[in-house]
C-alpha cells in the first residue's frame, strides 16, 4: 500500500491537499467492495480503520419536491426570511449545504429570493411574494 498526497485546489495562493491510499485489488475483492462504495474511517490506537459505511443509519434521501415544499412552507411562516443555518435547524435537514441545482430550481418554482444581509453578512432566503419591491 502507498500513501500519496495530491493537490486538491489552490485558493488565494494557498494550496489544499487530499490524501489517497492505494489498496491492493486482492484486499478490495476479499472485502467485497466495489467502485463507488461509501467508506468510513476512524483512528484507534495509532491505526486507521476503514470499513464500508452503514447507510441504514443515515437520513433517508429527500426528493426535490419534499425539500422544496418544506422550504416553501417554512418561509411562508417566516416572511422576514431566514438564513440557511436557521432553515436547516428548524427543518432538521441533514445536509450541510443546500443542493445548488435545487436552489436554482426553487427560484423558478416557488419564487425563492436569496439576498445578502449587509448588517449580518448572512444570505437571507425569502419568498418573492413577501419580499419588498426594491429587493425583488
Amino acid at each position: 500500500m502507498k500513501l500519496q498526497r495530491h493537490l486538491a485546489r489552490e485558493v488565494g495562493g494557498k494550496e489544499y491537499y487530499k490524501w489517497v491510499i492505494t489498496i491492493p485489488p486482492k484486499h478490495v475483492e476479499a472485502l467485497g467492495w466495489k467502485e463507488g462504495d461509501e467508506l468510513e474511517s476512524r483512528v484507534n490506537k495509532g491505526s486507521l480503520i476503514i470499513k464500508k459505511a452503514d447507510l441504514s443509519k443515515r437520513h433517508p434521501k429527500m426528493t426535490y419536491e419534499e425539500f422544496r415544499d418544506k422550504i416553501a412552507e417554512l418561509l411562508k411562516r417566516e416572511p422576514q426570511g431566514l438564513n440557511w443555518t436557521e432553515i436547516k435547524k428548524r427543518l432538521n435537514l441533514p445536509q450541510k449545504v443546500p443542493n445548488n441545482l435545487w436552489v436554482r430550481m426553487m427560484e423558478n418554482d416557488i419564487g425563492l429570493i436569496r439576498k445578502l444581509d449587509s448588517r449580518t453578512g448572512k444570505v437571507i432566503w425569502r419568498l418573492k411574494e413577501y419580499a419588498k419591491t426594491d429587493e425583488a
